[in-house]
């Protein structure tokens, strides 16, 4: 079982702690792998977490298979990538696997060991990276955080936000205490969407309609209080919004979530076999959305 940290009541802490205590990124030397070293790294320095870092060399690479030791001589555009990050996170608190084989099972295997893992994906022209980032999103034994280079939306409702999707299960709750506990690192507010499927696309946040379709309170509006408020008190400092959308869940969680610093979405837990751990929603934005992604298992606890 994976363990998130989360903020005693009424301590504050003296610098923001990681999320996570062993946070693992997987590497590739392109805009989207670099993208994901970059966020794993940045989520890791000065925290007092751990950072592997990990590049898989698939069977069909023609080089011969790197090792730490070589690096430099047999993949210098990586170690340069590698170094900077151990600088940044501290040598002592960063280490540099480089196993062969293939890719998701190399990942798989180091999310039994990691807190958080975090990988790339390339654009969407890259049909096979995609389903790399949904398989490993359905079965990881940790949360998995999908980073794109993606461009800001400062006129969306939610820009900068950090939105976490809210069904009313258990693995929405496991969202919850990611999304807070990413909101405190980085001093960002938090907004829980709930999407009504059996209204049309209109949305109300806290107590302003911004559309006209609702007539009343919107009764996700309940069930987004059972989930955030256990949560937020453990995070008195944070702003957090409430916000019910109808229509489509992956139309109206595409819409919260445009420019926002990161999308949070639950995921069933390894009591399920892996092909139904992911559901549509979380799938859809596994492959695609304009932010960065992370997807929560169930099972996933606070530390």
């Amino acid at each position: 079982m994976s363990t998130l940290r989360t903020e005693p009541t009424g301590q504050a802490p003296v610098a923001p702690p990681a999320i996570a205590d062993r946070i693992a990124v997987g590497v590739e030397v392109s805009r989207s792998g670099l993208a994901a070293l970059e966020w794993a790294t940045a989520e890791t320095a000065g925290t007092g977490a751990h950072l592997t870092v990990c590049h898989v060399q698939g069977h069909d690479d023609d080089d011969p298979a790197p090792d730490p030791s070589t690096l430099a001589l047999t993949r210098p555009d990586l170690e340069r990538y590698i170094r900077r990050s151990r600088q940044r996170v501290g040598a002592g608190q960063c280490s540099v696997e480089l196993p062969p084989g293939d890719l998701v099972r190399a990942l798989l295997a180091l999310s039994e060991r990691a807190d958080l893992l975090v990988v790339g994906s390339r654009n969407k022209a890259d049909p096979l990276h995609r389903s790399v980032a949904s398989r490993l999103a359905a079965q990881a034994h940790c949360p998995v955080v999908i980073v794109r280079p993606v461009m800001g939306y400062e006129a969306a409702p939610f820009a900068g936000h950090v939105v976490v999707g809210v069904d009313g299960t258990p693995a929405s709750a496991a969202a919850v205490r990611l999304a807070f506990a990413y909101a405190r690192r980085h001093g960002r507010a938090v907004t829980a969407v709930h999407v009504d499927d059996r209204r049309p696309g209109d949305f109300w946040v806290d107590d302003r309609f911004l559309e006209t379709h609702f007539t009343a309170e919107p009764p996700g509006l309940d069930l987004l209080a059972r989930a955030v408020e256990p949560v937020a008190a453990g995070f008195p400092r944070i702003p957090v919004q409430r916000a019910v959308y109808g229509g489509d869940p992956v139309d109206g969680l595409r819409r919260a979530a445009s420019g926002a610093a990161l999308l949070v979405l639950g995921r069933h837990g390894h009591r399920r076999p892996a092909p139904l751990r992911l559901g549509s929603t979380s799938r859809a934005f596994a492959s695609r959305a304009a932010c960065v992604v992370a997807v929560v298992p169930e099972d996933t606890q606070p530390d």
